[in-house]
């Protein structure tokens, strides 16, 4: 309910639709009402549950292996290595589904066109240049959401290991 409106935002900012959160969020709310603020819910839905379907399997996966091969729990660091790299390989193959999600909630091609609902969306993506248009910006989001996992996990895991001395008795 929150990610959903914060994400129309910066990606409506990001476009140089908008150049300060203010000036978005009314024009937003001027352009679309409440329910602008919720373009795009469904496709960050549909992003979402598979991104997590692959990402923490991977990432309990990977922490399993490496346990087994040194003989011990995993620690704080490599559980942070597994979640960068179970974050990347997510994102990496999410993408098309991002950019799909990307393009309903900025509303209106390069040309001014408006989207109609997803299929629209994946049809003209598609006819744009084939299936790598579904990939573009896969670089950069696969950076940043390995960052995130290395930094999410690692934190995840030593505040969990911290507490878990600190409640032993």
């Amino acid at each position: 309910l929150v990610r959903v409106p914060t994400e129309n935002v910066k990606q409506k900012m990001q476009a140089g639709m908008y150049t300060k959160t203010g000036e978005a969020i009314s024009g937003i709310l001027k352009a679309q009402g409440p329910g602008g603020f919720y373009v795009g819910y469904l496709t960050t839905v549909m992003r979402e549950i598979p991104f997590s379907f692959i990402q923490f399997p991977i990432y309990e996966g990977l922490k399993k292996k490496w346990s087994e091969m040194q003989g011990q729990q995993v620690n704080a660091i490599q559980s942070s290595l597994c979640g960068s790299f179970a974050g990347g390989f997510s994102a990496a193959v999410t993408t098309p589904l991002d950019v799909v999600k990307t393009r309903l909630m900025l509303g209106k091609d390069a040309h001014g066109v408006a989207y109609n609902g997803a299929l629209d969306t994946v049809s003209r993506i598609y006819a744009e240049g084939g299936a790598g248009r579904f990939f573009l910006g896969v670089g950069p989001r696969t950076m940043w959401i390995s960052i995130g996992g290395c930094v999410f996990f690692g934190a995840y895991e030593g505040s969990k290991s911290v507490l878990a001395k600190m409640f032993e008795g």
